[in-house]
């Protein structure tokens, strides 16, 4: 049997796809756990909205940060090494939030969350292609769809937790199931623990990252569908319900729906995509993205409106893997996690500013018209990729 016919679930490489896949769902369960603590958190420590989204700009700032120091360590000392210290950190992070009871102790627990987080997610992806290779988009997918498990199973996790009147014990499951994927790892994954000191290496870093027309193009297109998710993602409920008229239950249904149909697109984006085209699925997903938006913004009904929302997941949660699993081939491989780390931070710092975008266009005009720029980014995307497909092509 070939490598690429035997299941990615076999074997000792099924156990490091299940550790990490297990990893990811934890920091999505922790994470997304947060947003629907908020009104909670507000009346608890007796803090204003503004300060409570302060925190979550620190949680998000330091993630994004993260990502580059994430992947040129795992380059330069060992994937294995950072990963550990990633997973720790997360724990650390977790458990502070599971006992605070001050301001100051929820933004050391969202830095440590933070920092755990950013510098899992790269060395995580470069582990997946040491070992899958050239399959690795259909195991991003199953990661990504991991994480769309815990990011839809942490509104059940925090209501559950605030009924019995402590909402700390939130963070206790992700606890947990960290705990279990850090001796998971340190069992099954191979390689040695490597300290040292490590220089950044930014300036090789920039060339390979910015040197290439290609990787500049691709990261412009991540840079704006990034901003599309951020924001859409942001501000459905709110969208839903102001420009929808849906009910807060209908809202939250329709949001949790994104998740849903994450877990189902991932796998099937990132197979294909080692099928046949990364570039061509990604054309694909943004084509799609834009149809579901345009679906949405225009409906004039709750079904209609609903079937909007599907199929923007659809696009935009088909994206990730596929796009990923290609620029991570595209640098060398003693650099690769380092390289997209360092775009990671790109797109995600400047994704982070989309909620913030949302706000201010529907302070002043609406919601509808807000949504409508993503449309905008996202055809940016579709037309760069396509024009990259088509040059691969002739």
């Amino acid at each position: 049997m070939s490598t690429n016919d035997r299941s990615v679930w076999a074997g000792a490489d099924g156990r490091i796809l299940i550790a990490l896949s297990a990893g990811w769902l934890a920091v999505r369960l922790g994470r997304e756990a947060i947003p629907p603590l908020i009104p909670t958190l507000i009346d608890d420590l007796q803090i204003s909205p503004s300060t409570a989204g302060f925190g979550l700009t620190v949680m998000w700032l330091v993630y994004a940060l993260s990502q580059y120091p994430g992947g040129r360590l795992s380059d330069a000392l060992s994937r294995k090494t950072v990963l550990t210290v990633s997973l720790a950190t997360l724990v650390v992070g977790f458990l502070v939030l599971s006992v605070v009871s001050t301001y100051a102790g929820l933004l050391i627990g969202f830095v440590f969350v933070g920092l755990g987080a950013g510098l899992y997610f790269v060395p995580s992806r470069a582990l997946l292609t040491d070992v899958f290779g050239e399959r690795r988009g259909h195991v991003f997918g199953i990661q990504s769809a991991s994480g769309s498990i815990g990011a839809g199973a942490a509104a059940g996790v925090t209501l559950a937790a605030v009924s019995v009147g402590v909402w700390q014990l939130s963070f206790l499951p992700v606890i947990g199931v960290l705990a279990v994927v850090l001796f998971a790892l340190v069992r099954w994954a191979d390689g040695e623990w490597v300290v040292g000191r490590v220089s950044l290496e930014l300036g090789g870093t920039s060339r390979r990252v910015f040197a290439v027309s290609r990787a500049r193009s691709l990261l412009l297109a991540y840079v704006c569908v990034s901003f599309a998710w951020q924001g859409f993602l942001g501000f459905l409920p709110t969208f839903l319900r102001v420009e929808k008229s849906f009910s807060p239950t209908l809202a939250g249904v329709a949001f949790a729906s994104v998740f849903v149909i994450a877990i189902i697109v991932g796998p099937l984006a990132g197979r294909l995509g080692d099928a046949i085209s990364r570039i061509f699925v990604g054309v694909v997903a943004t084509a799609v993205a834009i149809v579901g938006l345009v679906v949405l913004i225009t409906s004039g009904n709750v079904v209609i409106a609903v079937v909007g929302v599907v199929v923007v997941a659809t696009g935009l949660r088909a994206y990730p893997p596929v796009m990923q699993a290609y620029l991570i081939g595209l640098f060398p491989d003693d650099s690769m996690a380092g390289d997209l780390g360092a775009m990671k931070t790109i797109w995600t710092g400047i994704g982070s500013f989309a909620p913030t975008y949302v706000g201010v266009v529907a302070t002043r005009w609406n919601y509808r018209l807000a949504f409508g720029g993503f449309v905008g980014c996202l055809a940016v995307a579709c037309l760069i990729l396509a024009v990259i497909h088509l040059s691969t092509e002739s």
